[in-house]
Parts: structure tokens; C-alpha cells; sequence
């Protein structure tokens, strides 16, 4: 060992160097292998790494394992997932609602359904949009016209010209006189005649309130027939005289309902001896069809044997 400041040789333990007497610092050897072995509990002995980390991750799982299995992470767990399906009903009932409370939406769905054919399924999204704007100013009328469709091809017709009328009342009433008016006055007049419930027409040409229109609908006016002598039993031959104020008169004697290709009416109709069942309607230019007359007339002849003797 040599003194670090004069280089001298030094004995063994000296504390002090006997040539320039420098103090010595002595310096132990240092050994990581001994500290990591002085570091251990010496009643366990040192584990490769990869053992070390199995360890490890094996208390991981046993961790979260225990997590899962803890009564406040299940109570916790419940919660939210109560709390998560709230939150989606809320959602889909919010969305809903808007749709149902939406008049394009519930209109469009009408009409689609309509046009489908699907005439039942369409009439409650029509009733609804119809609600869902009735009184507002500038109402729109299309619901109440598809309504109206629906109703016709259900055969609903009472219904169906109920939902135009008032599509007429309300076009009136919100926007006044106009050709939109006119041209619904129109349609209501083709679906009275498709229907059959012509005897309504004289009714609304009365509550139009705009004179130029009444006068463009008084072509469309058409009257049941009527007859000159009453229904019953004859015991003589009989003529029946029929009249119609507008259009003219078609008849069949069967009972059958007449058309443009049934007999015309022009003269008195002598009616043979048995059962007379008369049908007669009256058609105008316009092509309505008014409601049929219905009268059975029988002709019964009593025999006299003393015209058999006089001959």
C-alpha cells in the first residue's frame, strides 16, 4: 500500500504516512453482490426474476378478484347500472316525445302508410298531426285530405266527407277566397258523388260564403226524382210520370240501380200486370248521380166469371 500524497510505502494499519505523515483515508472494497445478499431476509433465499413477476401478477388477479367480489363494488356495480338504464329510457321516451309531438313527423308516417295502402295503420299519425296544428294560425289542410282517403277506401263514407268538409271550412276561414278553395270545393263535390251522398251537395253550395265560387258549384246541384203516383197494389193498368229539377232520369224495373245505359226517361212508363219494382235516378252534366227513387207497384187483375159467360 503506498501513501497516496508522497507515494511512500506504507505499513500494514497506518493511519498516518511515516514519510510526510499525511493522514490516510481508508476506503473499505465495495461489493454489489454482498449488499444485494446482506439486503435479503436470510430465511429466504434470492428467486430468479421471472418467478418474482408470476408472483406478482398472481396477487394482481387475486386483487382484483377479491374487488369484484366485495359487496360495495357489487352494491356500486348495481347502481350504475340502474342508473345507466334510467338514463336510456329517458332517452328513448324524450325522443318519443318529440316525435310525437313533431307534425312533419307524425304527417310524413301518415302519408307513407297511405300510400302503401295501409289505410287503418295511417289514420291515427294523420288524426295526430291533424291535433298537433289544429287552431294554429296558417293550419295546414293535408291532413285532414289524406284522412279523407283513408276513410273513402275503408268504406267509411260518412267519415271521409266529414274530413273534407271541414278541410273546406278551415281552407275558408284561414285563407279565404281563393282557386285552392274552389278546386277543394270541387274535390268535395267529386267525393259526395263517389260516395253517393249527393243530397248533401244543395247543403254546401248553402254555406259557401263566396258568391263567385256558389255559382261555379251550382252545376253540380242533382235531386232525387220523384214520382206521380204512389207505391202499392193496382188493380187496373197503371202509368207512372216521373220529374227531376236538374238532369235527366234514368229507370230500370227490376230493381236494379240504373245507369247512363239504363232506359231514359221520356215518356210515362205503363207498368205490366205483377210486380213492378221502379229504380230511377237522375244524372246532371256534371255527371252526379242523385240518390235512387225505390217504389214497388204490383198489378193484380181480379177475375169475373161473368165475362166468361157473356162470351
Amino acid at each position: 500500500m503506498q501513501c497516496p500524497n508522497c507515494g511512500a510505502e506504507l505499513e500494514a494499519g497506518s493511519i498516518y504516512c511515516s514519510v510526510c505523515l499525511q493522514e490516510l483515508q481508508i476506503v473499505p472494497d465495495y461489493d454489489p453482490l454482498e449488499e444485494i445478499i446482506i439486503g435479503q431476509d436470510p430465511e429466504e433465499p434470492s428467486k430468479p426474476l421471472e418467478e418474482q413477476l408470476k408472483k406478482d401478477s398472481s396477487r394482481e388477479k387475486d386483487e382484483r378478484k377479491s374487488l369484484w367480489q366485495s359487496k360495495t363494488f357489487r352494491q356500486i356495480l348495481l347502481l350504475s347500472t340502474a342508473i345507466f338504464v334510467c338514463f336510456g329510457a329517458f332517452l328513448i321516451g324524450y325522443f318519443s316525445m318529440g316525435r310525437s309531438n313533431s307534425y312533419s313527423y307524425q304527417l310524413k308516417k301518415g302519408t307513407e302508410l297511405l300510400e302503401e295502402e295501409q289505410y287503418q295503420e295511417a289514420l291515427p299519425y294523420l288524426k295526430q298531426a291533424q291535433s298537433i296544428q289544429e287552431g294554429r294560425q296558417g293550419t295546414d289542410i293535408v291532413p285532414l285530405c289524406e284522412m279523407s282517403k283513408a276513410y273513402e277506401a275503408l268504406e267509411a263514407k260518412e267519415l271521409a266527407v266529414e274530413c273534407l268538409w271541414k278541410a273546406v271550412a278551415l281552407e275558408e276561414t284561414a285563407r279565404g277566397e281563393s282557386q285552392e278553395l274552389l278546386e277543394l270545393y270541387l274535390q268535395l263535390m267529386e267525393l259526395l258523388n263517389e260516395t253517393k251522398q249527393t243530397s248533401l251537395v244543395q247543403e254546401v253550395i248553402d254555406t259557401c260564403a263566396y258568391d263567385a265560387i256558389r255559382e261555379e258549384l251550382l252545376p253540380y246541384r242533382v235531386e232525387k226524382p220523384t214520382c206521380s203516383l204512389a207505391e202499392g197494389v193496382y188493380h187496373y193498368y197503371v202509368s207512372l210520370e216521373l220529374d227531376a229539377e236538374y238532369g235527366a232520369i234514368f229507370y230500370t224495373l227490376d230493381g236494379t240501380e240504373p245507369t247512363r245505359d239504363s232506359a231514359r226517361y221520356e215518356k210515362p212508363i205503363s207498368l205490366t200486370e205483377g210486380e213492378n219494382l221502379l229504380c230511377a235516378v237522375a244524372i246532371n252534366k256534371k255527371g252526379m248521380v242523385s240518390e235512387p227513387l225505390v217504389q214497388i207497384y204490383r198489378l193484380e187483375f181480379q177475375y169475373d166469371p161473368d165475362m166468361d159467360e157473356e162470351d
